[in-house]
C-alpha cells in the first residue's frame, strides 16, 4: 500500500513539471542575466555585395638601371626601409671607367689652364702688334676647343658616376619583397626586374563598382567590407570616373588597415544602391537564427522575455535593419539570448 502511494506521488510530481514548463521551472529558479541594448533609428541605405581584393598602393617590379653581373639580390620577406640596397650588381668596370673618365677630366682642365694663359699672352702681344692677328685667333680658338673637350669629358664622367652609383640598386619606398625576380649570378640589362617590392603597410581595397551605383560613392563614403565574414567599416578614398565599357563598372578603393586585412586577400564589400532612409536597426548580436524564422528577445516593462520575429535587411557595420513589432527605444537582447524562452523573467544590464 505504501509503495503505491509513494508511485501515485512520482506521477503527480512528473505531471506537475510538465504542465509548468520549462520557463515556469527557470523562472523558479530566479530571473536570467542579460545584457540588452535600445534598438535605434538610423539612416541606412540598400546594400549591394561586390567582390574586392586588398592591394598595396605601392606595388612594384624595381628594376636595374645600369647593365651588369648580379652579385647580390636582398630575400624574400625581408624588411626595406626606403633607400636600403635590394640588389647590388658588379661594380669593377664601372669602377674603372670611372676612374678613366676622372683622368681624362684632370688632363683637360690642365690643357685648357695651359692654353688660356697662352689665349690672353696672345691677346697682349696682338694689341701691341708683336704677333700676327692669326696667331691670336689660333690660341684663342685652341683654348674653345679645349673648354668643349672638358665639358664632353665632364659629362662622360658624370655618367660614369651615375653607372657606378646605381650598380646599387635602392628601394623607392619601404616594404617587404615578395619576390626575387634574378638570382647573383645572371647577367641585368637596364630595366631588368630584380625584386617584387609591396609596401605591406599602405594597403586599400579595390573592387568594380556598377555605374548605377557609382554616384552614391563619393569619397568619404562609410562602406562595410567583410573580411572572412568579420565586418570592417571603411571610407571610399576614390572612386575612378571612367567606366568599363565592357563590365559597365568603376574601380573604387576603400581604406583599410593593415590590420584587418593582407595583400592579395579577397573581400566582399557592401556598397549602397539607393538613397539612404531611416529604418529601425539592432546589433547583429541581437539576431536568433533558427529554422523556421529569425527572432530577436525584447525585455518588457515587467522584465520578461518577448520573442518577436523580424525580417532583416540592409547592413551597416555591426548594425542590421530589421522589420518586426519593434519600435525605437526598445529594449533588445545582445548577449544571453540563446538560453531564454518567451516569457522567462529577466535581469537586464545595459551593454556597455
Amino acid at each position: 500500500m505504501r509503495m503505491r502511494r509513494i508511485r501515485h506521488l512520482r506521477w503527480f510530481l512528473l505531471a506537475m513539471l510538465f504542465a509548468i514548463g520549462p520557463a515556469s521551472f527557470a523562472q523558479d529558479n530566479g530571473p536570467v542575466a542579460v545584457s540588452v541594448v535600445v534598438v535605434k533609428k538610423v539612416k541606412m541605405a540598400p546594400k549591394l555585395a561586390v567582390p574586392g581584393t586588398v592591394v598595396s598602393r605601392y606595388d612594384s617590379h624595381i628594376a636595374a638601371e645600369v647593365d651588369g653581373n648580379v652579385e647580390w639580390v636582398a630575400d624574400v620577406g625581408d624588411q626595406i626601409k626606403q633607400g636600403d640596397v635590394v640588389a647590388r650588381l658588379d661594380q669593377h668596370l664601372m669602377q674603372m671607367q670611372y676612374d678613366s673618365d676622372s683622368a681624362e677630366v684632370a688632363r683637360l682642365r690642365a690643357t685648357l689652364h695651359y692654353d688660356q694663359l697662352q689665349a690672353t699672352r696672345m691677346e697682349r702681344l696682338a694689341r701691341a702688334n708683336a704677333v700676327a692677328a692669326s696667331d691670336r685667333d689660333s690660341a684663342i680658338s685652341t683654348r674653345d676647343v679645349d673648354k668643349a673637350q672638358l665639358a664632353e669629358a665632364e659629362a662622360a664622367l658624370a655618367k660614369s658616376k651615375y653607372d657606378l652609383e646605381h650598380s646599387q640598386i635602392r628601394a623607392p619606398f619601404p616594404g617587404r619583397v615578395a619576390q626575387r625576380l634574378i638570382n647573383p649570378g645572371e647577367y641585368a640589362s637596364t630595366g631588368t626586374a630584380v625584386v617584387r617590392l609591396v609596401d605591406i603597410d599602405d594597403i586599400e581595397v579595390s573592387a568594380p563598382a556598377p555605374i548605377s551605383v557609382a554616384r552614391f560613392l563619393q569619397p568619404g563614403t562609410p562602406v562595410t567590407v567583410l573580411v572572412e565574414g568579420k565586418p570592417v567599416v571603411t571610407k571610399v578614398r576614390t572612386a575612378v570616373p571612367v567606366g568599363d565599357v565592357n563590365s559597365r563598372t568603376v574601380e573604387i578603393r576603400l581604406t583599410i588597415s593593415r590590420a584587418d586585412a593582407l595583400v592579395g586577400e579577397a573581400v566582399r564589400v557592401l556598397l549602397p544602391s539607393a538613397q539612404p532612409k531611416d529604418v529601425l536597426a539592432v546589433p547583429r548580436d541581437a539576431l536568433v537564427l533558427r529554422e523556421d524564422n529569425t527572432y530577436v528577445f525584447r525585455v518588457s516593462k515587467a522584465g520578461l522575455a518577448e520573442r518577436i520575429a523580424v525580417e532583416t535587411g540592409s547592413e551597416d557595420g555591426n548594425l542590421v535593419a530589421v522589420d518586426g513589432d519593434l519600435a525605437a527605444g526598445d529594449r533588445v537582447v545582445i548577449k544571453g539570448a540563446e538560453r531564454l524562452e518567451a516569457g522567462q523573467k529577466v535581469h537586464a544590464a545595459q551593454a556597455s
